[in-house]
């Protein structure tokens, strides 16, 4: 796989982007390769933006920093987002897969777990866990709305 490329900006707004490789995974057949693009901002501390392409079609979708984080170890998420380590045989550090739908209609891909895991240390010296919501500009968002008088 091509070297990973994380880029961080810091000014107007703390933000990290990953581009990289994953894989789609399908039962029984080869793995179908894709680009990846996990976006990181202040602005949205609580969320991962991802994007997969290949071949001109793409898919967006969004989930929380924190699953991502806990799938590092162990099976986390439900519902529309699952988040699971997969282990290499031979003690290689391994994938991480990530499901994006419902069960029965989804999309599993997989990308190298120890480059998930060093750009989620970078998110995190962004904006470090238990800090979030002292990110989010409620007086701005809310300032509009109390004018209104």
């Amino acid at each position: 796989m091509p070297e990973p490329v994380t880029s961080t900006e810091v000014h107007p707004h703390r933000t990290t982007t990953l581009r990289h490789r994953a894989q789609l995974v399908r039962d029984g057949r080869p793995p179908v390769p894709l680009d990846l693009e996990l976006r990181y901002t202040s602005l949205d501390p609580f969320a991962v933006r991802i994007g997969l392409e290949t071949d001109g079609a793409s898919i967006h979708w969004a989930l929380s920093r924190e699953t991502l984080l806990l799938g590092l170890r162990r099976h986390e998420g439900m519902g529309d987002v699952a988040v699971w380590p997969v282990r290499q045989p031979g003690g290689g550090s391994g994938w991480l897969r990530i499901r994006l739908g419902p069960s029965g209609s989804c999309g599993v891909f997989q990308t190298e777990r120890d480059v998930i895991s060093d750009w989620l240390d970078v998110t995190l010296r962004l904006v470090p866990r238990n800090t979030e919501s002292e990110h989010l500009d409620w007086d701005g968002f809310l300032a509009p709305l109390l004018d209104r008088d």
